[in-house]
């Protein structure tokens, strides 16, 4: 039986060529080639490989649990790591290892259903991270295209461009390591399989401060078969083929556990309406509380209408009696850059390209908006209790902290 792989970065397009590899019945690659859809080889079946530019691996340690709820589970670990709306991403999930770490493979939901409807034909879809083993170090990877990624020694995984002509560290890379020496988990070593000269590889190992090695150039067809079977499978299930499936009788065969899960149900909802309930006069009670405080420390009670509005009427309130007797308040431009500043001091060198202040704010303008920057920096932020939002464009990013 024949396979053949695909590598895609984006859904299969009629006059867009793709890389592909064309595997025998043992998994050896017998035929590489880079062609568009019509013109792939005909194959058994056929498999996509998202390009490594698209994904993100963590790995996770949960308490042992049963199969069934790994997914669920893992989502909520990492919701607050992921950028935008939990539904934009699709989660694929390893089984749980002994000692409890599972991997978890982040791609847009978007890219992995453009893929299936796009070629009906694709019955699995794996992430090009994956078919590089971990060893004891990290792994950069990265092919003559310039696309690549780092493999962790724990098996998560990372996009990173490819090695530049000059040596110089690519600021994901450079963050992670960074990050990694704090943690004491610094990689040893940091190999290469890229293709780099000796020069840059001298820049790599003064800049990285890690023992760094050479491997050999990364191509993803020549991963070993392990690799591709052990891989998680992100094709969502087939919807069709369990609506095809033969049907049985369930209310039948299931009717006392039907009737006993309809029994718990209703008082669950009994349950749930009656704590909702609660929540709701709790909710009231501390809205009243601010706004009572709001006009006991002088504001107007047109000005505190709701939580929100009382609690900024305060907030402006203190900084002007803080300002009546000469002193700082904590949103004042310099008070507030204080409190940043062990954020902002993590940001590479000419990052930031202009700082305002005004209105309790200060609005700075980054030079890259590169993912992983802006998530490190949200979370210093947080650390700091800095309030920060953050809007990215094609030039760079816009980012405003401060305020309550």
């Amino acid at each position: 039986m024949t396979t053949l792989r695909v590598r895609l970065a984006a859904q299969p397009l009629p006059d867009r060529a793709d890389p592909w590899a064309l595997f025998d019945a043992a998994g050896r690659c017998t035929h590489t080639g880079n062609d568009r859809p019509s013109a792939w080889p005909s194959a058994d079946k056929i498999e996509a490989v998202i390009a490594a530019s698209q994904v993100r691996i963590a790995t996770l340690k949960l308490p042992p649990m049963a199969a069934s709820r790994i997914a669920g589970a893992a989502g909520f670990a990492l919701e607050d790591q992921l950028a935008g709306a939990p539904a934009d991403h699709h989660l694929g999930v390893s089984a749980q290892a002994p000692e409890g770490r599972v991997r978890v493979t982040v791609v847009a939901r978007s890219l992995v259903t453009a893929i299936v409807h796009a070629d009906g034909r694709i019955t699995r879809i794996v992430a090009e991270p994956e078919l590089a083993a971990p060893i004891a170090g990290w792994r950069w990877c990265a092919d003559e295209g310039g696309s690549g990624f780092v493999r962790c020694t724990d098996g998560s995984a990372f996009p990173v461009d490819a090695p530049p002509a000059d040596g110089t560290l690519p600021a994901e890379l450079a963050l992670a390591l960074a990050r990694s020496k704090r943690d004491g988990t610094a990689p040893a070593p940091l190999r290469i399989d890229a293709p780099i000269a000796d020069a840059a590889l001298a820049r790599v190992q003064r800049e990285a401060g890690v023992a760094v090695a050479r491997g050999s150039s990364w191509r993803w067809h020549a991963a070993p078969p392990e690799s591709f079977a052990s891989a998680v499978d992100l094709r969502p299930p087939n919807a069709a083929a369990v609506a095809t499936s033969p049907q049985r009788n369930l209310e039948r065969v299931f009717a006392p556990a039907l009737a006993l899960v309809a029994v718990a149900l209703g008082i669950h909802i009994v349950a749930s309406v009656g704590e909702w309930a609660a929540l709701r006069v709790d909710a009231w009670r501390a809205a009243r509380e601010w706004t009572d405080l709001a006009v006991a420390a002088g504001v107007p009670a047109d000005a505190a209408a709701t939580p929100q509005a009382a609690h900024a009427a305060l907030a402006r309130r203190y900084a002007q009696l803080r300002h009546a007797q000469g002193l700082a308040a904590p949103d004042d431009a310099l008070p507030l850059l204080a409190r940043a500043s062990s954020a902002l001091a993590a940001l590479p060198a000419g990052a930031v390209k202009s700082a305002v202040y005004a209105d309790g704010h200060w609005t700075l303008e980054l030079a890259r908006a590169d993912p992983a920057l802006i998530r490190d920096l949200d979370v210093r932020m947080r650390a700091a209790r800095v309030p920060m939002l953050v809007a990215t464009s094609a030039n760079g990013a816009r980012v405003r902290i401060g305020g309550p």
